[in-house]
């Protein structure tokens, strides 16, 4: 019986493990260029989206090895339409996605909207690394659940 309950022991923690690391994959990719926690994954389960976007956005401009690399932008008071209903956020996209026609700003491709902030395309890579976290930690929490679940049966009588 203790040769069990060591297995699932280490089972568990194993589980613990890939979930802390899908974890911090999930929150520091992205965030350590300067833009949102997430903005793959929140793109790939977004709704499409119609915006219209505000006079002007801020810019952060990111820097990679010293190297400029794609400036984020930021464009608070962002109002779009999903699903016939109006609602108002943050958009979050890569200047050269923004662009300037007669006056008013247009965002080129497609804009995704999740919960209060609408997205641009991010770059596939940041998509795939958002997605495979996410799998990643979800099987660690089906691991873990499955080693409470087994933990909580009796053992077999010989």
């Amino acid at each position: 019986m203790s040769a069990r309950r060591e297995s699932l022991k280490n089972r568990s923690a194993l589980c613990l493990v890939v979930i802390g690391v899908a974890a911090g994959v999930f929150f520091l990719v992205g965030s350590a260029s300067q833009q949102p926690a997430g903005w793959g994954a929140a793109y790939a389960f977004g709704s499409p989206a119609t915006l219209q976007l505000p006079g002007r956005c801020g810019t952060e401009t990111i820097v990679r090895g010293g190297d400029a690399g794609r400036s984020t932008v930021v464009c608070e008071r962002t109002t779009w339409t999903v699903d016939g209903e109006t609602r108002q956020g943050a958009l979050y996209a890569y200047a050269d996605q923004i662009e300037r026609s007669s006056g008013a700003l247009t965002l080129k491709g497609e804009a995704r909207v999740l919960g209060e902030r609408a997205y641009g395309e991010p770059e596939t890579w940041l998509t795939f690394v958002h997605l495979g976290a996410l799998t990643l930690a979800a099987a660690g929490l089906l691991g873990l659940l499955g080693s409470v679940l087994v933990s909580l049966l009796p053992g077999r009588r010989r």
